[in-house]
């Protein structure tokens, strides 16, 4: 078996290698396939202490994590561009967004499919992705596992911000679509009693 090169930057590591790695568990042999893409017979042959030393300076790499936001990104061979208006999802992209948002950070791929689509049409600053559709776009996973750890973060972040802003109004809103409701409701009965 030859040295392989293994980088623990940040900036360095894939949205599914990082999932792969959650999802290894304290199974050591999995871990360090998730990491280096080794077979699992080629693991077996490395001795402990270079085992515990790959998994470590991994895990402590993790921890440095870095954002970096984009707003398009080409994996193979395909732009994709980050969602240009989460104020105006779909009942279904959160609906999704929600659903695999329960399985975090094993369905981060998923989100990201989301959150990121092929780009459509783009003139200057302005630029459209593909209409949402979860048949369509969950079949882009594989790409997105490709995905770098900081763009991934960075997306989240901005993500989280929207969501909470949304939270934090959400009462105000539907208080006020309540009072517009409450007033047509008294305007159809005003018409119906006469």
């Amino acid at each position: 078996m030859s040295d392989k090169i293994i980088s623990t930057k940040y900036s360095d590591q894939t949205l599914g290698k990082y999932v792969d790695f959650l999802n290894a568990g304290t199974d050591s042999v999995s871990q360090i396939q998730a990491i280096t893409g080794l077979k699992r017979d080629d693991i077996r042959k490395i001795d402990m202490a270079t085992v515990e030393k790959i998994v470590s300076a991994y895990s402590n790499g993790l921890r440095n994590d870095e954002k970096v936001f984009k707003q398009f990104i080409d994996i193979d061979g395909v732009k994709f561009g980050f969602h240009p208006d989460l104020k105006s999802m779909s009942f279904g992209e959160w609906l999704d967004l929600s659903e695999f948002s329960k399985n975090f950070p094993q369905q981060l791929p998923e989100l990201m499919c989301i959150l990121y689509r092929p780009v459509t049409a783009e003139i200057n600053l302005q630029y459209k992705i593909e209409e949402y559709d979860s048949a369509i776009h969950l079949k882009y996973v594989p790409q997105m596992r490709k995905l770098n750890l900081a763009n991934v973060n960075a997306a989240l972040l901005f993500f989280s911000i929207l969501r909470n802003d949304l939270v934090s109004n959400t009462p105000e809103y539907l208080e006020k679509e309540l009072e517009k409701l409450k007033k047509e409701i008294t305007q159809l009965a005003e018409e119906v009693k006469h």
